[in-house]
């Protein structure tokens, strides 16, 4: 029986502590963490009891913990995107092999800085980039690369982000200020921007990109809005983005779930918003139901550490979630497309934008022999594919368990970082941080086409 390998955790919030850290609580025998550098106190001590840390193995930074001699051979690096070069780089020095959420940082500078520490130290560098992870884009990459489209000629690919997750991470929440966070083109679509080379199994070689911020302003406020929604806005029964119909309902979010799922979990999510005393009659009696009836995670976890109804209606009084999103400091984009050419002069599009009615990825792709359709959401996905001389159709259900983080890419991202580990696959390692870079950088040359407008050539990138 093979040991745990012991980590430490760098950054106890949403994706560190809720996201990638309970696979050792459903793999103990895999992964152990000892130690954790959290400021927000609530938020270590919740971790320290989950994880069974002692109270010197608890830090307010990372710092302390770092200058420690190394206590295990990983650390996770989730921390907000600003502060995560000077943890990352001291990790790989102390002697970890890091797990790093993207972005890898917000300075492009910084991002090829990264790369250098792990090639000086030898420490292997994950990306959070989750979605290489999932069944749903394996399987795009199986079929794409097998050749059945032929010639791969035009594709388009679209992040459409919810109106509600919008309003919740990219105007309310910590990714609203480029400077202080990120472009929204990097934290969001560093993603979108490493999968679409990786499927297609080329690069681009030249790229232009337009977007702006269209409607998150002061000036769209209702008449008569106040700063925050519960200080008696008149556009409370109309307004999509008043808090309260957010948090407290939760109806956008059950719907974006019941739009991408199918069957009995997209009945109960659609009868959830519509008659919730029912669905929590039925939980009685149908167990998985209390996944909906008793659920206290993503993004209630963001406004408190214990979401309940008094501590979210706290939250919402007092803290940035429960301003209007038009009296907000917001400058992020709403909307943004990347318009690439690729090496075999394949035509690519990827469009980004804030004001979808739900939740998903969709993607197109035409090739000389074929067809594939996809979507890949919050409550399931699926690929369609068809041939162009037959007009053969096949249908792939690419969906993961109902619950499961990004498509069930957050623990496979996990499991396969602690078998590299364990392997010493040092070399493949180093070849994925490379090509995470790489998406980084296209990050980078798109915003820097969008500010400029003009035309960006594979130089800039290479």
């Amino acid at each position: 029986m093979t040991k745990p390998i012991h980590a430490i955790l760098i950054g106890a919030g949403n994706r560190g502590a809720q996201c990638y850290a309970p696979y050792a609580i459903a793999h103990p025998d895999e992964l152990k963490f000892v130690a954790v550098a959290e400021p927000i106190t609530e938020r270590r001590k919740t971790f320290a009891e989950q994880h069974l840390i002692p109270e010197e193995m608890q830090f307010e930074s990372w710092e302390p913990l770092l200058d420690k001699p190394a206590l295990g051979d990983v650390a996770l690096i989730c921390t907000q995107d600003w502060q995560h070069t000077a943890p990352a780089v001291a990790a790989m020095r102390a002697g970890y092999h890091i797990l790093l959420e993207k972005p890898m940082a917000n300075k492009l500078e910084e991002c090829k800085q990264l790369l250098q520490v792990s090639q000086e130290t030898k420490r292997q560098m994950r990306i959070c980039h989750v979605l290489r992870y999932t069944p749903h884009f394996q399987k795009m990459r199986e079929l794409v690369q097998s050749g059945v489209l032929g010639q791969i000629v035009q594709v388009d690919h679209r992040e459409n982000v919810s109106f509600w997750h919008m309003a919740h991470s990219y105007v309310r929440g910590n990714w609203h200020n480029r400077e202080q966070s990120s472009p929204m083109i990097l934290a969001k679509c560093c993603h979108d921007l490493d999968i679409l080379p990786w499927v297609l199994g080329q690069k681009p070689n030249k790229l232009a990109s337009v977007g702006s911020l269209m409607h998150f302003k002061q000036e769209n406020a209702p008449e008569g809005a106040p700063q925050r929604c519960l200080d008696g806005c008149p556009a409370a029964e109309t307004c999509p983005y008043y808090a309260p119909h957010l948090y407290q309902d939760m109806a956008p979010f059950w719907n974006s779930i019941a739009e991408t799922s199918t069957g009995f979990s997209r009945w109960a999510a659609h009868q959830y918003t519509e008659n919730p005393e029912m669905i929590k009659a039925l939980s009685w009696v149908v167990p998985p139901l209390k996944q909906m009836t008793d659920y206290t995670g993503w993004p209630l976890t963001v406004l408190t550490q214990q979401p309940t109804p008094e501590s979210i209606l706290e939250a919402l009084k007092n803290g940035p979630y429960g301003r209007c999103v038009y009296h907000c400091d917001n400058d992020v984009v709403d909307h943004q497309v990347v318009m690439m050419q690729f090496e075999d002069h394949a035509s690519v599009t990827l469009t980004m934008h804030g004001h979808s009615h739900y939740e998903y990825r969709s993607t197109r792709i035409e090739g000389s022999h074929g067809r594939l359709l996809a979507e890949f959401g919050n409550g399931g996905s699926w690929i369609h594919l068809d041939e162009h001389r037959t007009d053969w159709h096949k249908e792939f259900d690419t969906s993961a368990e109902l619950g499961e983080g990004h498509g069930g890419g957050d623990f496979r991202l996990v499991a396969s970082f602690l078998q590299s580990v364990r392997d010493k696959a040092y070399e493949e390692s180093l070849q994925g941080a490379r090509e995470a870079l790489e998406s980084h950088l296209l990050a980078f040359a798109a915003e820097e086409s969008r500010l400029d407008g003009k035309f960006i050539e594979q130089e800039w990138w290479s």
